[in-house]
């Protein structure tokens, strides 16, 4: 199997040879022009974003929807205005379709865009007083999101990806009734046809979500990314998911960065015997940042490919 198939292998609980690395080109990604930038820039939602510290991603600060009273005022974009430019359809036509899979990306799905547009604690609020408005606004929303994965469908991805931050450290940002009522009906939504024409489905969400992965498995998603090791019990998440959907990351990252090689070995012992079995693992970091040092990488690459035959 080149690493391709195998990553197939294993998203499928089929046979894989071995656990999948992180760090294997399985994707080739892309993503729409207008939808994000890394810089100082008002997008086409209102919102205006301002980039802090030097090489992260710029955070909201002016909110155009602060009160779901002014919802019917509010006019959501047009998926169409994304550009698919002439070097992605270039580089696309370069991709080794046997070697790589085309993903299409989707910075800020649901949650977060609703977030952005509205600024964190005027929505948090608005799902308790105005909870009509509310599912309205997240309908809006996911209209968008789902015209932008049959733009991908379109073209022919294998994969669609997308940001979808849930949690914090230690719970969901919402209460898991909350999320079944408001969230998880437009995710069935939005993912809908993405499914039906048997694509991946590869969710992005930090933060502690082990109260609804079990629900994120139920409505079809293919892969959880990045599992945060010190958010998350791994064992409550494989619990709920296993042989339903597949799961990516898992290795702390703050060990990563501050522990020792042998550290490292045992973190990498640790995270295979929970989630290895049965299949559906892909070995990574749980986040991607910079400054880790070179010997704990190499060390977790090395320790995986030890570990991490079937």
């Amino acid at each position: 199997m080149n690493p391709r198939e195998n990553f197939l292998a294993a998203i499928t609980f089929g046979q894989p040879e071995y656990v999948p690395l992180g760090s294997e080109p399985v994707y080739h990604s892309f993503q729409f022009d207008g939808n994000f930038r890394m810089a100082d820039w008002t997008d086409h939602w209102g919102i205006g974003w301002e980039v802090g510290l030097a090489g992260t991603v710029p955070f909201p600060r002016h909110n155009p929807l602060p009160s779901l009273e002014q919802l019917d005022d509010y006019h959501f974009p047009n998926p169409d205005e994304l550009a698919f430019t002439d070097d992605m359809r270039q580089a696309l036509r370069g991709v080794d379709r046997g070697a790589q899979l085309v993903k299409g990306e989707l910075t800020y799905l649901l949650f977060e865009r609703a977030w952005a547009i509205m600024g964190m604690e005027n929505l948090l609020t608005a799902f308790v007083t105005h909870s009509d408005e509310m599912h309205r606004f997240l309908h809006g929303i996911a209209t968008y999101a789902r015209d932008v994965f049959d733009r991908y469908l379109e073209i022919g991805v294998d994969a669609i990806g997308f940001s979808e931050d849930l949690g914090s450290q230690r719970a969901l940002m919402i209460s898991p009734a909350m999320f079944r009522r408001f969230i998880l009906p437009e995710y069935r939504f939005i993912f809908e046809h993405t499914l039906r024409a048997g694509r991946i489905v590869h969710f992005h969400s930090c933060g502690c979500i082990q109260a609804i992965a079990g629900d994120l498995a139920d409505i079809g998603v293919t892969i959880l990314n990045p599992v945060q090791a010190r958010a998350n019990n791994l064992s409550t998440i494989k619990a709920g998911t296993a042989g339903r959907m597949a799961l990516h990351g898992g290795i702390d990252t703050a060990l990563l960065l501050n522990g020792t090689v042998a550290q490292v070995q045992a973190e990498v012992g640790r995270v295979m015997a929970l989630l290895k079995p049965g299949g559906g693992y892909i070995c990574s970091p749980d986040q991607d940042l910079p400054g880790i040092p070179v010997r704990n990488m190499q060390a977790l690459w090395d320790t995986a490919r030890q570990l991490g035959r079937y």
